[in-house]
């Protein structure tokens, strides 16, 4: 219990001062977060997405470039591994808050073509890795979250085949 609460002030720590240090720091938690066993990683990413919610505009924003600046530079196992942790995580809130979540990604991916960067296949490989209520828990809230945007045909153009199809977008 010790190690546990040891481990989750240094992550808790870090996280802090990823907002202050940017991406670098950002990876940092990512990697660290992909080595923790799924017992610890779990209840801190479900912590930190219900923070999430109670910061402000701005600072959500902020934290989405971070995520997915860092995203477009880890390893790809790394990566999968903890996009379906979050997708996991994130799929125990209500579908407001996922699409909330959802629909700043897309801005944020509008605003920066990040889209490009980052390892698509790898995200699609953790996303059908999901139970099919999850799936499709995800799928609904993507479609609302994207057709709520602005850009949304801008957004749609950006994304590979492989996602429109799994959207039913074609």
């Amino acid at each position: 219990m010790v190690l546990f609460h040891r481990i989750k002030y240094c992550i808790n720590t870090t996280l802090k001062l990823s907002v202050t240090f940017g991406s670098k720091a950002a990876v940092s938690i990512i990697q660290i977060l992909a080595n923790l066993p799924d017992f610890l990683r779990e209840p801190i990413l479900r912590k930190k997405l219900k923070d999430f919610y109670i910061l402000g505009e701005s600072d959500k924003r902020e934290t989405i470039a971070l995520a997915l600046n860092a995203a477009s530079s880890i390893q790809a196992e790394i990566l999968a591994m903890l996009a379906k942790t979050w997708m996991e995580v994130l799929s125990e809130f209500d579908t407001s808050r996922i699409v909330l979540m959802l629909r700043l990604y897309c801005e944020e991916i509008l605003k920066d073509s990040v889209i490009e960067k980052l390892n698509i296949d790898c995200l699609i490989q953790a996303f059908m890795s999901l139970d099919e209520v999850k799936k499709q828990k995800f799928i609904d809230c993507l479609k609302e979250a994207m057709l709520s945007v602005p850009n949304r045909n801008k957004l749609i153009e950006m994304m590979p085949a492989a996602a429109i199809e799994i959207l039913e977008m074609k």
